[in-house]
């Protein structure tokens, strides 16, 4: 057998069972508040801890070192079907919501996408307004990485199971040897963030509740909140507070780590890390440029707003505040320019990954060298080090498999009814886990309530490829996969 499914159901089983459990919260929460949720959600948890429990009998007798085929489509499924379960709650408590629009809506939270189909989020229960930060916040680590701390097989190679969410993630990142040890650091500092950004959003006049269903997101560049207006109508503090997380939640969290074992120069010197910054603060600058002088702000809203709204696109959080779309357009185009970029390797931002754009600009540089010195020995780097043919080669695989992919969904999305720009910025934004769109009919102004059961699949499908970073999830639909 090429592929064991039997170990396939043994991890399985205690990422569902971790999953079951979590679905108690919101439960909890309902009971505690006197609303309706509780059956919904305890429902939930159950299907959840039987399909963990019923592979868990599966895998009995699994072996002990699972291949690479097994982890990837380990991955695929684990997503697919946490997406599946967690989609139980909005379909049985929002009437207004269908199920394919109710599949969309945990796709989105647990992809950290932020796009949503609910309208009147201050009227919905407040147990499915948690529910979706919660998914965000653990969508935003990844169930696969509380699988690697959860499960007991301490050599069944973890690393590599972080690798099949990630491809872009880093070895050289490690600051510790041993992988469950990294990975509980990880998740601790993931609680600290939030419990610091939960901090200072009730100090900013935030309720304790809307601070942690908020935090939740924001720290899982999510970008979902419990209002319609989303940033709109919050203090300058608030927003403040909101880039100045969304821009720590973009940076690479072991490299983050690193610093806490003294490796604050390494952090500051990283090629990511600068780049990144300077990209978000050039971009920011220009656009309160344009504010000033094209839309009439002052000085301190202009650069706010501008930081702001180039800090929710590059981290992929998605966060409006105001319509980035109807300022002017020259901002509209940087807008566009920035919008699949994402964040940094090893964060929860989405995206393509700034450092894949920085390979492909030092292969460009390298490839005009040599056509002008022919004989030169010139190699692309990166941090300073010669890149490797195939940290090349995968990088150009993701780049073409994403523009592939993506012209496939923009021509079903066209053939679904939505127009030119519609079709084209809803897929990068869904594939690049972004949020907003800048179409005339899908925008930061407005949500996907009104896209068609057909077209909430499609982009559901988006949004789950491009959490795994497409390859991983597009090898489990082909036969070479599952031949020797």
């Amino acid at each position: 057998m090429v592929i064991d499914f039997r170990l396939v159901a043994k991890l399985l089983s205690p990422a569902l069972l971790f999953f079951g459990f979590v679905a108690f919260i919101p439960a909890l929460f309902a009971l505690y508040n006197g609303t309706t949720g509780v059956s919904a959600f305890i429902a939930t948890a159950v299907i959840s801890l039987t399909i963990a429990l019923i592979c868990k009998k599966i895998g009995q007798k699994a072996g002990q070192y699972p291949s690479l085929r097994v982890l990837f489509l380990f991955t695929t499924l684990l997503w697919v079907m946490v997406a599946l379960i967690s989609a139980i709650p909005f379909y049985y408590q929002l009437p207004d919501i269908n199920f394919c629009q109710s599949i969309f809506e945990s796709c989105s939270a647990l992809s950290t996408t932020g796009s949503t189909v609910i309208t009147k989020l201050e009227t919905r229960p407040q147990a499915i307004i948690l529910w979706r930060g919660i998914l965000q916040y653990f969508g935003g680590v990844g169930f696969v990485g509380l699988a690697v701390v959860i499960l007991p097989i301490s050599a069944m190679g973890g690393m590599s199971i972080f690798k099949t969410e990630s491809q872009s993630f880093d070895d050289s990142s490690k600051f510790t040897p041993h992988v469950k040890t990294m990975m509980l650091s990880l998740f601790l500092w993931y609680v600290a963030e939030l419990a610091l950004c939960s901090f200072f959003y009730v100090l900013g006049g935030f309720d304790l509740y809307t601070a942690i269903v908020t935090a939740m997101c924001t720290v899982a560049t999510g970008g979902m909140t419990t209002t319609d207006a989303s940033m709109n109508g919050t203090t300058p503090f608030i927003q403040y507070v909101t880039i100045v997380f969304m821009v720590i939640s973009s940076f690479p969290f072991l490299l983050i780590l690193s610093t806490f074992t003294g490796n604050i120069k390494g952090f500051f010197k990283d090629q990511q890390i600068r780049g990144y910054v300077f990209l978000n603060a050039f971009v920011a600058g220009i656009v309160a440029l344009t504010l000033i002088y094209s839309n009439d702000y002052d000085m301190e809203k202009a650069i706010r707003v501008a930081l702001f709204n180039v800090v929710a696109v590059t981290s992929t959080t998605g966060y409006a505040l105001e319509d980035f779309t109807l300022w002017n357009p020259v901002a509209s185009i940087l807008f566009l320019m920035i919008l699949a970029i994402g964040g940094c390797s090893g964060s929860t931002s989405g995206g393509i990954k700034f450092f894949r754009l920085q390979i492909c600009i030092s292969m460009f540089s390298t490839q005009l060298k040599k056509l002008i010195h022919p004989h030169v020995v010139s190699e692309p780097r990166f941090n300073g080090k010669v890149i490797d043919n195939s940290t090349l080669s995968s990088v150009i695989t993701y780049l073409v498999s994403y523009i592939f992919l993506g012209i496939i969904s923009a021509v079903i999305a066209s053939a679904f009814g939505l127009d030119l720009g519609d079709s084209i910025t809803a897929t990068i934004s869904c594939l690049s886990n972004i949020g907003p769109a800048m179409g005339t009919t899908l925008n930061p102004s407005t949500s996907f309530s009104n896209v068609s059961e057909g077209l909430c699949l499609l982009f559901s499908a988006d949004m789950i490829f491009g959490r795994l970073e497409i390859l991983p999830v597009l090898l489990c639909f082909t036969r070479m996969f599952y031949k020797r």
